[in-house]
Parts: structure tokens; sequence; C-alpha cells
């Protein structure tokens, strides 16, 4: 008989759910508050948010060398050093006052923050569930949560009028209860993985054996540069485009933005309940359809309940690409899942980090070509995806888990 997935087993994750989560609170919660930076600091708002550049470059990093680490400690451990790290530099970034010290701590915080994703991402993939496409997409619908949570951070401490530095304070009491969610898991859940992990030393060579799997893998990391480049230019370019297009005030975009991440939450909540029922392939390919036809829409659309109703379709469209994408990614190899993970959110940031260049250089033709542009990936995506379904099909046959 086959083994179901208990509820307990997708419980015992959430330590795991929750490093995802604070991911983006580290740095989003400063986002609304940047003009009460600036008046403190005397640095202006433009120089505060290059913030989010040396996070997201730590970021990077920490995920690229994360797996350097698991050579000589055990993952449990540096999880701990970890956390332990970023609480102290959470509470010195309270006190900080010349701004490329900023600079530094973040690139700091993001550098460790990177490395804790993949740690957690590992325990993720490494687990006993059986269906790790619906565990993926319910482990990275924790990072738009974080992205909800940030904000509403930051304008409780405004509109209390309590110092911004605050928000460091709180950051770092989250990040103390995931730490304690670690041992309290470890002490009463008695996981194996966890109890007697050993040290991973594990070369490309062990783990990229087999040319067929290695170019699925290349598509998938392909694939998800394009998704990660058009779901970027929504989520970051699309208030601008109301704002300057459309006529939104602030409160109106703002409120667009927040209605894609519900919907991506939203999707990935659907998603979790039929993966495995349905070929991952096949949901994937339906999402970056509706994906791909809802922003060529939003981009036309000008009434505004026309233009929410497209971006919940196109957060729709974006919620499980990701998720699924890592669930397949995970499944094409028996070792090496560190590495795996590294370079697949390698690419995720890598994705991240170029978009803004995109849509500079676009908006300085057109601003509507600027936010289509995303179609235009996101039908890349669409295609990549075919040509992986066409390519399996020819090749070899990779195995679905079974609920």
């Amino acid at each position: 008989m086959q083994k179901k997935d208990r509820f307990l087993d997708y419980l015992i994750e959430l330590p795991n759910y929750l490093s995802i989560f604070i991911t983006p609170v580290y740095f989003m919660t400063i986002s609304p508050m940047l003009i009460e930076m600036s008046r403190e600091t005397g640095f202006s708002s433009e120089n505060l948010s290059l913030i989010f550049t040396f996070f997201t470059i730590g970021l990077i990093a920490g995920q690229l060398t994360s797996i350097i680490y698991n050579r000589f400690l055990k993952r449990a451990v540096i999880i701990t050093a970890g956390y332990i790290l970023q609480i102290i530099l959470l509470i010195s970034l309270s006190f900080v006052r010349d701004l490329y010290l900023f600079y530094i701590l973040y690139a700091l915080l993001g550098y460790i923050a990177g490395i804790i994703w993949i740690q957690a991402t590992n325990y993720i993939l490494e687990s006993n569930i059986i269906n790790k496409a619906r565990l993926t997409t319910i482990s990275f619908s924790f990072y738009p949560i974080g992205n909800f949570t940030a904000p509403f951070i930051a304008s409780n401490l405004v509109v209390r009028n309590l110092n911004w530095r605050y928000s460091y304070y709180i950051t770092a009491l989250m990040a103390l209860v995931i730490l304690f969610l670690y041992f309290f898991i470890k002490k009463m859940i008695k996981r194996k993985n966890i109890i007697n992990e050993k040290t991973e030393k594990i070369s490309f060579k062990e783990v990229f054996t087999n040319k067929q799997i290695n170019f699925i893998f290349i598509l998938i990391c392909i694939l998800l540069l394009f998704y990660v480049i058009s779901e970027t230019v929504i989520a970051t370019w699309s208030p601008t485009f109301l704002r300057k297009i459309r006529f939104f005030d602030i409160d109106k975009a703002s409120l667009a933005v927040s209605v894609f991440w519900m919907s991506i939450l939203a999707g990935r909540i659907i998603v979790s309940a039929i993966a495995g029922k349905i070929k991952s392939n096949f949901i994937m390919l339906v999402l970056s359809i509706v994906g791909m036809i809802s922003i060529s829409f939003f981009v036309k659309a000008h009434s505004l309940i026309f233009i929410f109703i497209t971006m919940v379709l196109v957060g729709l469209g974006c919620s499980g690409m990701i998720t699924l994408s890592i669930a397949d990614a995970s499944m094409l190899y028996e070792k090496g899942k560190g590495l795996l993970a590294s370079i697949v959110f390698a690419v995720i940031n890598l994705g991240t980090s170029i978009t803004p260049f995109i849509t500079k250089s676009i908006s300085r033709l057109s601003l509507s070509w600027s936010i289509g542009v995303a179609s235009i990936f996101m039908f890349l995506t669409f295609l990549t995806i075919a040509i992986k379904i066409i390519y399996e099909k020819k090749t070899i046959r990779v195995e679905e888990p079974i609920v």
C-alpha cells in the first residue's frame, strides 16, 4: 500500500516555512519607511533604497556558498549559528547611522539569510513527505505572506509615532522565535534527518551524471529565469505604470500590487490541493498561458475594475511556477539536493536582479512596453515548458509523486 503523507509531516516543517517567510521581512519592512529613515539620518531615499540591492547581492552569495558549510558542519549547527548572527546584525542595525555601514550590514544580513534559506530548503526537499510538489507549494507560499506582513509592521510603527528602528527589534524577536521552533522540533518530534544528520560532501560529478536529466534541469533553470523576470516586472513596475499611465493615486496602485500577491497566495493554495493529482508540467503550461494572456489584458485595461480583475488573473498565472519547478528539479537527482537548490535559487535571484535594468531600458522608449515585456517573458516560459514536455516524452519519463 502506498504510504500517505500525514498532516503532522507537513506541520513539523513549520520552522523551515518560517525561514522562507522571514527573508522578505528583513528588507521589506523598511520599504514603506524610507521617508522617515531619510528624515532622521539625512540620507536620501534613493541612496537608502540601495539597501535592497545590497541585501539581494548578499542573498545570492549566501545561496551559492551555503552548501560549502555542509562539508564540515551539520545543518542544524549552520541554521543555529545563522539565526544567532542574524539577531546580532538586526540589533546592530538599530544603532547604525553611517550609510555605507548600512550597506555592509544589509549585505551580511542577506548573505546569512541566503545560507539559512538553502539549509531550510534542503530540509524540505529531503523530508519524508512523498508529494514534493504540494510540499514546496505550501512552503514557498510563506514568501508572499512575508511580503504582506512586512509593510504592516512598518505602517503600525509609523501610525503609532514609534521610531522606525524598532522594526529591527521586532524582526530580531521573530528570528528568535523561529530559532526556538527549530530546537522544539528537534527535541519533541525526534526527526531523523535532524538528529542523525550527516554532513554533505558531494561534488558536481557525483550529481550531474546523466546528460538527459542534466538537460531537463537546464530547461527548468531557463524557464525559471524567464518566469522570474515576468513576475518581477509586475511586482515592481506595475505601480509606476498605473500611476503614470492610468493616473492611479498611490493607494490604488499599492492595492493593485497587494491584490497581485494575494492572488499568488490563493493560487498556491489551489496548486497545493491538485499537486500530485495532475502532472506538474500540465499545471505549469496552463499557468503560463493564463499569465501571458492576463498580462496582455492588464496592459490594455483602463477601467479600475478590469485592471483589478486582470491583476487577480496575473497572480493566479504566477502562483505555482516556482514551487512546481523546484519540486521537479528536486526529483531529478537522488544526491546533491543542496547543490541543486543553490543553483535554482541563484537563477531565481539573477532574474530578480536583472529585471530593473530591463524595465529601465525599455521605459525610455515606452512605459507601456516596459510592463508589456512581462507578457513576452511569460510566453518564453510557456515555450520552454512545451520544449521540456516534448523532450521528456521522447527521452525519459520523470515520474510524478503519488498522493
